[in-house]
């Protein structure tokens, strides 16, 4: 998978403010609360809008706004915060300023202002929090950024398993047929042809943990058509949507609807898959499936 850089991440996309730190004195409560400082995120109530404050998936390009909300139940003074944020499975890159609390201070608002770059995935926000006895408390928010659907274009085929050159699988992310033979390739048989003689089985079943949900014979998943289908969040719609998800389909047919989720690296992808052809040639070897499909 392609690395992001975040082409200077502090200063490409994010920002960093502090809406206000009040000075200790507001006193009241009782001293019941955690060790170490309390987040809270802050919600869309009152005056407040336009914050994310819950899991969720937003698209590329759309500017997430998160205010925190820290206080200190004890009688330890808030030292700093910052958030930082998190692609896929790389390491976590700091958003604006880590911001030191000069003073008596247990209560602290901060809003951090990023713009999901162009590469669709999963983005951990994280904010922390440090008081003067260098306890660090943190709470976190995940967001599933999508975009436009990625064609991987069309002519695609799964062979049966003794097809030409013994072709039987398929790497969806390299958009290839590979072979099934031997071990070596497993973690990326995204897709296996379930046949075991010279006659095509119509199933398919996987070598690295894919797994599908398949359309009836409308060709609809949610009730949508292959065209209909806009972004990748209208995928993971229709995938969470369908009761059955496995790693093992039958039926593969003319004009089925096939969603694939695999995942690689800790990095997990939606696939709809068309089908478009199914040659089942009697005592031949070349029957294979042929579909387009896009991520």
């Amino acid at each position: 998978m392609k690395k992001l850089i975040y082409s200077g991440l502090v200063a490409f996309v994010a920002a960093a403010v502090m809406t206000g730190c009040g000075d200790d004195g507001t006193g009241g409560g009782t001293t019941t609360g955690p060790v170490g400082p309390s987040i809270e995120f802050q919600t869309n109530t009152g005056t407040f809008s336009g914050y994310t404050f819950a899991n969720g998936s937003a698209e590329i390009g759309t500017v997430i706004k998160i205010g925190s909300k820290i206080t200190h139940s004890g009688d330890v003074n808030l030292k700093s915060t910052k958030m930082t944020v998190k692609y896929n499975n790389q390491a976590e890159q700091l958003v604006g300023t880590d911001s030191i609390i000069a003073g008596n201070t247990k209560t602290c608002n901060r809003d951090y202002n990023f713009t999901l770059p162009q590469d669709k995935g999963t983005y951990v926000f994280t904010v922390y929090a440090t008081d003067k006895n260098a306890t660090t408390k943190s709470a976190s928010i995940t967001i599933q950024a999508y975009g436009p659907l990625l064609d991987r274009g069309s002519g695609h085929r799964v062979y049966s398993l003794k097809s030409v050159n013994f072709f039987s699988a398929f790497d969806l992310l390299a958009g290839e047929s590979i072979t099934a033979s031997g071990t070596a390739n497993l973690a990326l048989r995204d897709i296996v042809d379930g046949s075991t003689n010279t006659a095509l089985s119509k199933t398919w079943n996987t070598g690295n943990g894919t797994q599908f949900v398949m359309s009836g014979a409308d060709g609809k998943l949610n009730g949508k058509v292959f065209s209909q289908f806009l972004n990748e969040a209208d995928i993971k719609a229709a995938w969470d949507a369908a009761p059955n998800k496995t790693s093992t389909i039958t039926g593969v047919d003319i004009n089925k609807l096939i969603i694939a989720k695999s995942t690689r690296n800790s990095v997990t992808s939606y696939y709809l898959i068309g089908i478009d052809d199914v040659q089942d040639n009697a005592g031949s070897e070349d029957d294979y499936y042929e579909f387009h499909y896009v991520q």
